[in-house]
């Protein structure tokens, strides 16, 4: 495989496709077809709404939602995505019918080439590329004005290196203000082997964003907003054992971080990997702790028949294989970004993670047969292929964003071929028509506290059941509540 990607209501566990699959083709709007088909039970196309939210775009790739809804996109203009220039575009969709007003407006450009990841924090706007600095925005006085730049940091190869960063995710930092946690990784500098380089964190205008990375690894960087300029402090080596984790996604309930590795390429046929792309995870409460390692490389789950070689470090939630039988069936590999599932997504489809595969590295259509996105359910290890890849028209779902009701999948360029990808970028919306069961509010006596859980959306609190009710701060499930607290009544939204 060369697949280098550039994250009580009871959830319906989806069956695995050892299954028999239901193929149910989402409705074409213009302008654009939508090229693609959904499939798995429970996928019931009249529950969505399925657009060409935004086409002709250079080589899109990561999505944020700014505060008034719109999007903000990264793109590399230019018919190569790795000798372009980097910009971010804001999109509006007025009357929300899943087609952008226009061909969005330029918040901020001169960024480098290969842009791979945006994230929104507060005011601030985070971006990066493969082998390119970190560089730090801020938000103007309206959603359209430019963003002004507030600095940079970035990682010092002194000579290449087979899995620079290029993922990034975001979280507001418990118990701060305007202070927030950046992820982001440095895999390993060849495609078997322990990496025994480092390299150096260096910065431009953003004190305290320094230290020694070692790869095979990902990080956590404090990143505090003062108003008018940024600091650093506590880069923590996360996680060790890795290839290249380049997806990570935060559980929108627990606060666990979730994300992927990409397998080991074939030794004979890069096409044919030795392991599978892995689906991983980490407990909120441990990432402030001891390293985790995760076996890299001589530890990991065989491709196709599922052996475990080694055993050593932490086994994957889900080792992604080809479907439904492992020698024979559809492959997913390159695993890219990753997000978890709309909350008001219809039941079944809403409380799992959606991973987008690169497939082969420049191709697409009916020559990528590794290009699926799928949809999975860390709870069970249960996945399917939501969007099937080797299909016309599709090159490379890479990107994805979630918001409440629609998930954005990101088409990095359709042909497939990243050296020849002038206009072919395209961004989907899938919105949910349906409205799910909505999220319930557990509540047991643990001791003398009160235990609050919930598996979506979030908790809100208010004073009188009239309201005016208020998200929860620093709210994750399970919530104790002490006997002390003041009175206040509970809910659950999405």
């Amino acid at each position: 495989m060369i697949a280098q990607p550039f994250s009580p209501v009871t959830a319906r566990p989806v069956p695995q496709l050892a299954f028999t699959l239901l193929a149910a083709f989402f409705c074409l709007q213009t302008p654009g077809a939508v090229p693609f088909t959904v499939q798995g039970l429970g996928v019931n196309s009249n529950d969505f709404r399925v657009t060409a939210f935004a086409s002709g775009l250079d080589s899109p790739l990561g999505m944020a939602r700014l505060p008034d809804g719109s999007l903000l996109v990264g793109i590399s203009q230019g018919a190569n995505f790795f000798n372009s220039t980097g910009k971010l575009l804001r999109f509006v969709d007025t009357n929300d019918d899943g087609i952008a007003d226009g061909a969005g407006t330029v918040l901020y450009s001169g960024l480098p080439s290969s842009q791979t990841a945006v994230r929104v924090a507060g005011n601030l706007v985070f971006v990066t590329g493969q082998y390119k600095p970190i560089t730090v925005l801020r938000l103007g006085a309206s959603p359209s004005a430019p963003l002004t730049l507030v600095g940079r940091f970035g990682i010092g190869y002194s000579s290449s290196w087979y899995h620079p960063n290029s993922a990034l995710t975001i979280r507001s930092t418990p118990g701060r203000t305007n202070v927030y946690d950046l992820l982001f990784q440095l895999g390993s500098d060849s495609n078997y082997g322990v990496t025994t380089r480092t390299a150096p964190l260096t910065n431009s205008n953003i004190p305290g964003a320094t230290g020694v990375l070692r790869g095979d690894s990902f990080y956590m960087l404090t990143i505090e907003d003062h108003g008018t300029n940024v600091t650093a402090t506590n880069l923590t080596q996360i996680a060790s054992g890795l290839r290249n984790p380049a997806g990570f996604a935060f559980h929108p309930a627990t606060g666990d971080l979730y994300f992927q590795d990409n397998g080991i390429d074939g030794f004979v046929d890069p096409n044919e990997p030795v392991s599978a792309d892995e689906l991983n995870f980490i407990a909120r409460t441990n990432l402030a702790g001891s390293v985790e390692y995760f076996g890299f490389p001589t530890n990991y789950t065989e491709y196709r028949t599922g052996r475990i070689v080694g055993g050593a470090g932490i086994q994957p939630l889900i080792a992604f294989q080809p479907l439904p039988d492992p020698f024979t069936g559809h492959e997913s590999e390159g695993v890219n970004d990753i997000v978890f599932a709309p909350p008001g997504f219809p039941d079944g489809l809403n409380t799992g993670i959606f991973l987008g595969f690169h497939g082969r590295f420049n191709l697409g259509g009916t020559n990528n047969e590794e290009n699926p996105v799928v949809y999975a359910n860390p709870a069970s290890g249960e996945y399917f292929h939501f969007i099937e890849g080797q299909q016309p028209g599709i090159g490379h779902l890479d990107g994805l964003l979630a918001t409440r009701d629609s998930l954005f999948v990101a088409d990095l360029v359709s042909s497939g071929d990243t050296g020849n990808g002038s206009g072919a970028g395209v961004i989907y919306q899938i919105k949910s028509l349906v409205h799910p069961v909505p999220p319930t509010l557990g509540v047991r006596a643990v001791g003398s506290q009160t235990e609050l859980t919930w598996d979506r959306g979030s908790l809100q609190g208010a004073g009188e059941v009239t309201g005016p009710w208020n998200d929860v701060v620093d709210a994750f499930s399970p919530q104790l509540v002490p006997p002390s607290a003041p009175r206040k009544f509970y809910r659950t939204r999405y």
